[in-house]
């Protein structure tokens, strides 16, 4: 009898620690957003040669706007300086990341930005002239 309680003890630490550890999940950062572009991105270029732009993009599923950043990276962001202008209506797929800085004036500040992974011009909206 002792080995069987031990056994029925063993499964049960065994299956709790399971347990414990499923319970944990996994976390999902995951923004999927359809809007139009508040202005035409301005493509930079970060010291080590990255191209970078970041865009407004506006949803209003309510009666008020939601303006929302997006920072677009690499190919993205070149497609985007190319060819969508203000107005145009784009899906975007990608995640959130926050971020602090120092202002000038010494306040520490916070954002929160999509990093976009996927982005879709929409429609026949506004559209930049193809860069020469």
């Amino acid at each position: 009898m002792t080995s069987k309680a031990r056994n029925s003890s063993t499964t049960s630490k065994t299956e709790n620690t399971t347990t414990e550890k499923s319970s944990q999940g996994t976390s999902v950062n995951r923004v999927i957003l359809a809007g139009r572009l508040v202005a035409a991105p301005e493509l930079r270029t970060t010291g080590s040669g990255k191209h970078v732009t970041t865009v407004r993009v506006a949803t209003n599923d309510r009666a008020q706007a939601e303006f929302h950043d997006v920072v677009l990276w690499g190919q993205l962001a070149e497609f985007a300086a190319q060819y969508l202008g203000k107005g145009r209506s784009v899906y975007v797929e990608g995640r959130l990341q926050s971020r602090t800085w120092q202002a000038p004036d010494g306040s520490n500040r916070r954002t929160v930005e999509t990093v976009a992974s996927i982005l879709t011009a929409l429609g026949r909206g506004a559209t930049a002239e193809p860069a020469e």
